[in-house]
């Protein structure tokens, strides 16, 4: 096939995040059985949106493009799909929906009933997607390391920004450690000591660091994901699930655990309570957790299962 890749990026965002690095790795595959052209360089890029324009797109004034967002136009028909990581709807997920020759747009953080509500009768052509770590670490030294260590901290353990998750303050100290970020690898050599993750959300529902626990085969608990990824995560099985409590407060039309309160994070409390001595049922979600990365997140399963997305599509 002709393709052209259209994808904003430059030497900034190339040191960003972990997908950055996924949508390099995704071009040189492309690149081996097909003939492809790339739209890719935007000095900006890391911190202004791309306006792209092509045949097939609908609107006159082009589309605009975040760097966590990858378009894929087959030259020869004129039929192109889009990976987006973004936190919230964008342009680039939205604009072009109406177009038919939009054959698909993979959501990292997809939310059925707040897409429906945004892409009317279109609803077929969105599909989930898949999420990355935070950054391009090593996270096979980290688990190899885990995997040696016969006994953990019995705690639930966070690091991260608090600001935005006022939810972190209504945790009993004596129950949660971490909190406050660290450098990278330091926080990973202390996050294999402990027993079970807290996943809060960030600004999106899917947080880097949900992939990165089950990346190390660490048991993570939380509120039931809203998110889809295109493998269902199964509560209970993948991760320690609570049923959603529809009185944790909405952000952008999305029920949003980060602004929980006080009673929210009693309801964590208590399954953390519940089950923390319940060594077997940790071991499983953690090995299960880790199978799930290793089928569908790592950077080899991830690259193949999107290459046979795109082949499928156009």
């Amino acid at each position: 096939m002709k393709l052209r890749i259209h994808n904003p990026t430059n030497e900034i965002t190339k040191k960003n995040r972990d997908y950055n690095v996924f949508w390099d790795d995704l071009t040189i595959e492309l690149k081996k059985n097909n003939e492809v052209y790339e739209n890719r360089f935007f000095e900006q890029a890391h911190f202004d949106r791309f306006n792209v324009n092509f045949k097939s797109l609908s609107k006159q004034d082009g589309l605009l493009m975040l760097e966590c967002e990858y378009l894929i136009e087959n030259i020869e028909t004129g039929d192109f799909l889009i990976f987006s990581v973004a936190d919230d709807l964008t342009h680039c997920i939205l604009d072009e929906r109406s177009n038919p020759k939009l054959k698909k747009v993979f959501v990292s953080q997809f939310i059925d009933y707040k897409i429906k509500h945004h892409v009317d009768d279109y609803f077929e052509k969105y599909s989930p997607w898949i999420y990355f770590p935070s950054f391009d670490v090593d996270l096979e030294q980290f688990y190899q390391k885990r995997k040696e260590k016969n006994s953990f901290v019995d705690k639930l353990f966070f690091r991260g920004a608090t600001a935005h998750r006022p939810i972190i303050n209504h945790f009993d100290r004596n129950i949660l450690e971490g909190l406050n970020p660290i450098n990278t690898n330091d926080y990973f050599n202390e996050l294999i000591n402990y027993s079970i993750g807290l996943s809060i959300a960030g600004v999106g529902e899917l947080c880097y660091r949900d992939v990165e626990y089950m990346a190390l085969g660490i048991p993570f608990i939380r509120f039931e994901f809203q998110s889809q990824l295109i493998e269902p995560l199964i509560p209970g099985h993948h991760y320690i699930s609570i049923p959603y409590d529809n009185s944790i407060p909405k952000h952008n039309e999305v029920f949003t655990d980060r602004l929980g309160e006080f009673n929210h994070a009693k309801i964590i409390e208590s399954k953390f309570k519940e089950i923390i001595n319940d060594k077997e049922y940790l071991k499983f979600v953690g090995e299960n957790a880790r199978k799930y990365y290793e089928k569908n997140l790592s950077k080899k399963s991830r690259l193949e299962n999107s290459i046979k997305l795109i082949n499928e599509i156009l």
